[in-house]
């Protein structure tokens, strides 16, 4: 046994040793630790477990006892009853409490964390958003922007984080949209949906396009959106050739998903939360307009691709297309031919000796495209030899770059026009806002002939001083260059630019004490009010307006029905009652519908009481 000695024990534990067990148990135990009963008595286990159970029965009895005198007692039973429940209510009160503390905690954890760190970004684009690790080295060797997480690319753009995930959020259904969408038609035919991003992400776009996509290498034989390098640019290198052979992708900018988005900006150096947050600033998916109940969704289907209008597509398309250009210009060079890209347009130009191998170079061409992802239009390969017009975005190369001449008399004839009318119903190959058209036509022409160009364009310009909108209508607010300038510092593109703040910080759930106590502050705090008002107007007396009084034609109903019961009657009681009614109802400004016919029962019964007493 391992029951202290009764030698050892405080009396305090002597006692506590016996309310708990009995003495008889006491006494058992001591004298089988002394020796005078053995302690794994075979022969007599009754005796022990008699005590035992005796000890048992004991302790049983003593509380039931307890209880009873509880119950006996109807002051002790509500004294203990209302103790349980305030200690109830104490421990419903502190389990309250701390579970609120558990929830402000953990909320204030997760406020902090959402302030700092981009976590999720919408379903199925927010794998890898952890990894915040980029190659320094290889960002430093293209002099690309130090970047490894969310933070520092909300700091470098100017934004707040906030911002930056409300504005790279992949919404499947949403009441806002990024993107304004309109359709614009096509030379051949047909419309061209144009999605024209909204300020707030075209700024964080013009971010994105002047400090990285502009700074990464291209192919030489890339030649669209690139500065020193033009339509003019493109078309010179096949200017004279014997042959000249024109390709053209199919859905160029929607065949780039986001995946491929992501891998350019990876390739790059960016750790993978950076470049998925990029990815998705520069790509969206096709929206379809709901409206439900009166309010406009924009339901989101398909994947996010380059939309046709974002400042940062071309320059997508390029840095993605470095591989397709290098295999591209080695397959065209072992045919003896040139080649150069022009956005979706693809041109190869050959000699003398090249004019047989044209449809082997289309195979080749077909097989490489169709390999890096891209689909050639069938309705668009043109094979063009130097006894026909050669023409190369637009531009004719026969023996040199020049415009296409009855394009070019058709647009003298349509300025013609205008300078002589007015371009009130003229267009401008289907634009209808045609001194903006032939001006940009105007500016294409200076570019490709200067000769040319430069009248035309004066012309242009006199006529649209001449016809142009009156002086009073507002012009545009902010110019585009500035608006790119400053986005591309990372500055607000003019005061007041607004956008997303931080959200706000979590607080403690009041207890009910605090809810009482906060509704009685207000209510104290409107007594002080009226009373301060009260006293700073202590002359003012606050009167109700006089009541105007009802006019007579308004009783007439309630007249006549007295008068048909005085008829009815025999008795003038109706229309003294009456007398009297309409005059408190003029008073009153009302008719009481109910205090006549209660006024009129009464005079019936009390003629009734009267004729019987007569």
């Amino acid at each position: 046994m391992n029951a202290k000695s009764p030698a050892s024990m405080s009396r305090q534990d002597l006692y506590e040793r016996l309310r708990t067990s009995s003495r008889e148990e006491v006494t058992l135990a001591e004298m089988q630790r002394l020796g005078f009963w053995p302690a794994n008595a075979a022969g007599r286990p009754d005796v022990e477990e008699l005590i035992r159970r005796e000890a048992e029965l004991s302790s049983a009895l003593r509380e039931l006892g307890s209880e009873l005198r509880a119950v006996e007692d109807p002051a002790v039973a509500l004294r203990a009853m209302r103790k349980e429940r305030m200690a109830k209510a104490k421990a419903r009160r502190e389990t309250r409490q701390r579970r609120a503390r558990e929830r402000f905690e953990r909320a204030s954890a997760w406020h902090q964390r959402h302030a700092s760190e981009i976590l999720y970004l919408g379903e199925g684009v927010s794998a890898g958003l952890n990894d915040t690790h980029s190659d320094g080295d290889r960002l430093a060797r293209a002099a690309l922007p130090p970047l490894n997480d969310a933070r520092e690319l909300a700091q470098a753009m100017g934004l707040t984080l906030q911002e930056l995930r409300f504005l790279a959020f992949d919404r499947r259904v949403s009441r806002i949209s990024h993107y304004r969408r309109f359709a614009m038609p096509k030379k051949t035919g047909g419309e061209r949906i144009i999605s024209a991003p909204m300020p707030r992400l075209k700024r964080s776009q013009y971010w994105v396009l002047d400090n990285v996509l502009a700074r990464a290498p291209v192919h030489p034989a890339a030649h669209g959106f690139l500065a020193g390098r033009s339509i003019v640019s493109n078309a010179a290198p096949h200017a004279g050739r014997a042959v000249v052979v024109n390709v053209d992708l199919k859905d160029f900018f929607p065949s780039i998903d986001m995946r491929r988005v992501a891998g350019v900006f990876g390739q790059l150096g960016y750790s993978k939360q950076v470049a998925t947050t990029l990815a998705l600033l520069c790509t969206e998916s096709a929206t379809e307009e709901v409206s439900v109940d009166g309010e406009t969704f924009h339901v989101a289907y398909g994947p996010r691709v380059l939309p046709q209008g974002a400042p940062t597509s071309p320059a997508l398309t390029n840095i993605l297309c470095r591989r397709l250009d290098a295999r591209l210009q080695g397959a065209a060079a072992k045919l003896g031919f040139a080649y150069t890209r022009y956005a979706d347009d693809l041109t190869f130009s050959g000699t003398g000796e090249s004019r047989k191998l044209a449809g082997k170079l289309l195979w080749r061409v077909r097989q490489i495209v169709i390999d890096e992802g891209f689909t050639p239009h069938p309705d668009k390969q043109h094979v063009m030899r130097d006894s026909q017009r050669q023409s190369v975005t637009g531009i004719v190369v026969n023996e040199k770059p020049t415009i296409d001449r009855p394009t070019l008399r058709r647009f003298r004839a349509t300025l013609f026009q205008v300078e002589k009318d007015g371009p009130d119903g003229k267009a401008w190959n289907g634009n209808t806002n045609v001194l903006a058209a032939l001006e940009g036509y105007a500016q294409f022409v200076r570019m490709v002939d200067p000769a040319k160009g430069g009248p035309l364009l004066q012309r242009v310009r006199a006529a649209r001083e001449r016809w142009s909108t009156p002086a009073g209508t507002p012009a545009a607010t902010h110019s585009t260059g500035d608006f790119r300038a400053l986005s591309a510092q990372g500055k607000a593109p003019w005061p007041g630019f607004w956008q997303a703040g931080p959200a706000p910080a979590p607080v403690v759930e009041k207890t009910q004490v605090q809810v009482t106590l906060a509704k009685k502050a207000v209510q104290q705090e409107q007594k002080e009010r009226v009373a301060a008002l009260a006293d700073a107007q202590p002359d003012t007396m606050l009167e109700a307006p006089p009541q105007a009084l009802l006019p007579w034609r308004a009783l007439l109903p309630q007249f006549v029905t007295a008068f048909l019961l005085a008829l009815t009657y025999r008795t003038p009681l109706p229309l003294a009652g009456m007398l009297l009614l309409a005059r408190k109802s003029r008073r009153d400004g009302r008719l009481g519908w109910g205090r006549f016919l209660g006024v009129m029962v009464a005079v019936v019964v009390l003629h009734g009481l009267l004729r019987r007493w007569n």
